[in-house]
């Protein structure tokens, strides 16, 4: 690389956004987050301003300030309480565009600053932050274990909850299922080191979640590969025989059991999952998924007590399910929203949300406000995958994969708040930016 080539704004942009992605899990940095977020925002603002004529950007930009106008509505019209709405609106919603502004702008950057093998730097830009931050957060880990002399799970590492290390993870697997793909495909690797690696960042990720008891982390990591290799039987069939790609095949169906007998065995969560599914679904029965830690857990009809975490979970879906229906139109900007339907309703709330990001969402904004968000996450995945498919863009793949993961996550975490959307915007960002901007650049 020609570092000759990027400019100080540049650097500047690519060590604050760099170090904002590996401070955005940490607990106690809400100071440090908002002064990297600003101070960046401030070196890519006039950057983005200058590159969202370009017709894909304006399209995926025109849904999303359709749906911040639809909060206003809601802030405005429909909620009880203005204020407070958009109070809340400032505190989620203005850090979350400009993370998606940051991204946008610091691709536009590195994309004119005509570096060689751009995309492995795009790529870099996501993988050497959130490497740093598991290599942290699993140190964190073997500490304890060797503190405590066992191996030990629900364990949040650096972070201030099990969760966390997963979302970060999250980020981090489209990139590595895209460069581990390219190189089956005998393409040009996205990530500029040795498949050793690669292999290797991807078994200290699976060590974070597994540490972490990151049941949903595991899911969407197996569902990603999964969905990685679908769509590249196409590719694969044009290079390999029909023998190897079966045999390649074979090989992943065994691991993908081995891997679903060792979660069934190791996580007692999954021994009672099916039994538990009915129980939880009649929330009319027994209200003890009213509290987080119910005194007592239903019996499934095998007499065992059912899953504490699936139950809670499905009930509290299918009850943000029902407060959807009765509000179409939303009800305000809240991350609480669900905790005070649900207070008026049975005079006993314990959860804040449904963990349902998608429900909670609806809740808040209405079928209006889910059809402009769906809308815009399908628009994001649209260009990545016609830039997969026209020019075998491997960061067209990692933001089509992304953008499925997130979507399929918000089924059963609430995400589409806090920490956890603005790093997801902001990586979506630089990957739409460094795609459509690679574009335009080739149509010069």
């Amino acid at each position: 690389m020609n570092y000759s080539q990027i400019n100080l704004q540049t650097w500047a942009l690519l060590a604050l956004s760099s170090i904002l992605l590996f401070v955005y899990t940490l607990p106690h940095a809400m100071a440090l987050r908002q002064f990297l977020l600003f101070g960046a925002f401030l070196l890519s603002a006039k950057t983005f301003l200058t590159v969202l004529r370009q017709k894909k950007l304006i399209s995926v930009w025109r849904t999303y300030v359709f749906l911040q106008v639809w909060m206003f509505v809601v802030a405005l019209f429909i909620a009880d309480q203005p204020i407070p709405s958009i109070l809340e609106w400032e505190g989620q919603w203005l850090t979350t565009t400009l993370s998606f502004v940051i991204g946008i702008g610091l691709a536009a950057l590195l994309m004119g600053a005509q570096i060689h093998k751009t995309p492995s730097v795009i790529a870099l830009v996501v993988a050497i932050p959130i490497t740093l931050l598991i290599v942290a957060n699993n140190a964190a880990v073997l500490n304890n274990i060797l503190l405590q002399g066992t191996f030990i799970t629900h364990d949040s590492g650096i972070t201030d909850h099990t969760a966390n290390i997963g979302y970060a993870i999250a980020l981090l697997e489209p990139l590595l299922v895209a460069d581990m793909l390219s190189r089956i495909g005998k393409r040009t690797p996205l990530l500029p080191v040795s498949i050793w690696v690669t292999s290797f960042v991807l078994g200290m990720s699976v060590f974070a979640l597994v540490a972490a008891a990151s049941r949903n982390g595991l899911v969407t990591m197996l569902l990603a590969f999964i969905l990685g290799g679908i769509m590249m039987l196409s590719e694969l069939r044009k290079i390999y025989s029909p023998k190897r790609i079966a045999a390649v095949f074979l090989i992943g169906t065994l691991f993908i059991s081995a891997y679903v007998s060792v979660a069934l065995k190791s996580d007692p969560r999954w021994q009672n999952f099916v039994g538990t599914v009915p129980i939880a679904w009649d929330i009319d029965r027994n209200t003890l998924w009213l509290n987080s830690i119910p005194d007592a857990l239903p019996l499934s009809s095998n007499g065992e007590p059912v899953d504490l975490s699936a139950y809670s979970r499905i009930a509290w879906a299918h009850e943000a399910w029902r407060m959807l229906l009765a509000h179409p139109w939303g009800i305000e900007i809240s991350r609480e929203t669900f905790h005070r339907l649900e207070l008026a309703k049975y005079g006993h709330a314990d959860m804040a949300h449904s963990h349902n990001g998608w429900l909670d969402f609806g809740l808040n904004f209405g079928f209006p406000g889910l059809i402009l968000w769906a809308t815009f996450l399908f628009l994001l995945a649209r260009t990545g995958w016609q830039a997969w498919k026209a020019h075998k863009e491997p960061l067209g793949f990692a933001l089509m994969l992304l953008i499925v993961m997130f979507a399929f996550r918000a089924l059963f975490d609430s995400i589409f708040r806090n920490h956890m959307l603005e790093q997801f915007m902001l990586v979506s960002g630089l990957l739409l930016g460094a795609i459509t901007l690679k574009k335009r650049n080739k149509s010069h």
